[in-house]
Order: structure tokens, then C-alpha cells, then sequence
């Protein structure tokens, strides 16, 4: 994991599917970087729930359950460091 965060942090999301039982891929969220970079994966994972929560009300997102990896990206959107990653269950 790098200390150094970019100009923007990824959020990149995947819905689970019942019928493949496989997260399928679904969006990415381009954020802007906390001003205070979180220190482990715990806190990454926190940030990325609170995006999220934000995001699904306001896209309206069916309830199920996601998984995410919080990101940094090259300009060409190839993942460089990989902050967390969980499976969050919205609504469910």
C-alpha cells in the first residue's frame, strides 16, 4: 500500500449476482481524496462505506450486496495500489 494518494481515489464496484453467484462488474466511483489519508485498510474501508451509502441513495441502487476495492489508478485506469476491499450489503 502507498502512502501517496493521486488527485483522485476509485471506488470500483461489483453487485453479486444470485444466478452466477459471482460479483459481477457494476460501476466505479471517482472520488476526491480525504484530506486526512487514512492509515490502514480498516480506516480506507470506513471512507469507502460512507462514499458509498452516499452514492447508492442517490443513484437509487437495488438493495444486495456489492463488492468494492478502493483504488488509485494510472491515467490509463490501471489499478496501482489497492487500498481496501470488502463486500458491503446494502438494504438488505
Amino acid at each position: 500500500m502507498s502512502s501517496a494518494v493521486s488527485d483522485a481515489v476509485w471506488i470500483d464496484v461489483a453487485m453479486w449476482s444470485g444466478l452466477s453467484g459471482k460479483p459481477q462488474p457494476f460501476t466505479d466511483v471517482e472520488c476526491n481524496p480525504p484530506e486526512q489519508v487514512p492509515n490502514d485498510r480498516e480506516a480506507w474501508k470506513q471512507w469507502a462505506l460512507e462514499h458509498l451509502a452516499v452514492v447508492s441513495e442517490q443513484d437509487a441502487w437495488q438493495p444486495g450486496r456489492y463488492h468494492f476495492t478502493v483504488e488509485r489508478r494510472d491515467p490509463a485506469g490501471r489499478p496501482l495500489d489497492t487500498f481496501a476491499q470488502g463486500i458491503w450489503e446494502w438494504r438488505t
